[in-house]
């Protein structure tokens, strides 16, 4: 069902996966489909207006280059929240949007609990953040008012190597319970099996990884 105002999303892929060997996360294999092109399609599910990709399009199908603005933060690995700013700055200012945020590994988003973030955040004004199992905020899996994301990369100013936390100082915000997949990441080859049940991750391309030393 789409949602009673402008949504739109951006995705975080510009990290350096050092601990997962290395190999560009959003472009790893689950279940046969890589992370990118899996968000990608859950997105167009929840449904939204328009997605922003910070970082490399790797695991993208490329069907799907050209319905994604893609953006890279500067420096390059300059960390997350450059990233949310690179992206922001390209959007075209909407007082009545919603802009979600989310981080580029997690494979297992489901589209309700992110159009929940999005109702929570329009119906309120305020942010709103999923949360996991215990109860903690997770700040990239998060829904945000357009004026005020923008404002607060205004009060900080240079986000180069700054933690997204500091995105909400001063900040109080709605949790949203959503399901486990929606909140689980990984950040290593252990956290992937753990995550998919599998035994190795495999590489970019379907080929299998190289632990890391």
């Amino acid at each position: 069902m789409p949602l009673p105002h402008r949504t739109r999303a951006l995705v975080l892929t510009g990290g350096r996966s050092s601990r997962f060997g290395g190999i560009h996360k959003p472009g790893v294999d689950v279940d046969g489909v890589p992370v990118l092109t899996r968000l990608h399609a859950t997105l167009t599910d929840v449904p939204v207006d328009g997605v922003w990709i910070a970082g490399p399009l790797a695991g993208l199908a490329d069907a799907q280059h050209d319905s994604v603005h893609q953006v890279h933060e500067h420096p390059r690995f300059a960390g997350p929240l450059a990233g949310i700013a690179a992206a922001v700055a390209d959007m075209p200012p909407d007082p009545h949007a919603v802009i979600l945020v989310l981080a580029g590994d997690v494979p297992y988003a489901d589209p309700a609990d992110l159009a929940l973030l999005v109702r929570t955040s329009a119906s309120t004004g305020r942010a709103a953040a999923g949360t996991d199992a215990g109860g903690r905020i997770q700040h990239l899996c998060a829904a945000w008012p357009d004026a005020l994301l923008r404002d607060r990369l205004a009060d900080i100013g240079d986000p180069t190597d700054t933690a997204v936390k500091r995105l909400w100082d001063g900040i109080e915000p709605m949790p949203v319970d959503v399901s486990p997949g929606s909140v689980e990441d990984f950040d290593t080859p252990d956290d992937y099996r753990r995550l998919t049940s599998g035994t190795r991750p495999p590489g970019p391309e379907g080929q299998p990884s190289q632990s890391p030393s």
